[in-house]
């Protein structure tokens, strides 16, 4: 049976992971395209995912890459199979997005990344 085990980074982002029978830790729409699809959608329609070159008042900095809710952790990168940089996985909206993307959901501080996991470990 999955196991979901969730962490709080510093700034209120909780990092999941989901552990399957088989021990893997990747949340399930990194490993299933049929779930990270439809989650996408969901980010389509309630929180407005596009591609910014699309979007007028869009603002050049708000853009996923630098959003405190993607996580391009080496684990996540990993489970995502991308190791493109272009690619992470969105905490809130459980998804894969681009960097280069921008939604309604975006938190500044981030992104997530090895580092700032190693970071949070040692202040504990």
């Amino acid at each position: 049976m999955p196991t979901i085990m969730i962490s709080i980074l510093p700034d209120g982002v909780p990092v999941d992971k989901m552990e399957d029978d088989e021990g893997s830790q990747c949340p399930l729409a990194t490993v299933d395209s049929d779930v990270n699809n439809e989650n996408r959608e969901i980010a389509v329609e309630t929180a407005g995912y596009r591609d910014p070159a699309n979007d007028g008042g869009f603002v050049l900095t708000d853009v996923c890459g630098n959003c405190a809710a993607y996580n391009q952790t080496e684990e996540i990168l990993d489970c995502i199979g991308d190791d493109s940089g272009q690619v992470g996985y969105c905490q809130l909206l459980k998804f894969c997005c681009s960097t280069e993307y921008t939604c309604d959901k975006w938190v500044e501080g981030g992104p997530i990344t090895s580092d700032l996991q190693e970071e949070y470990k040692d202040n504990l």
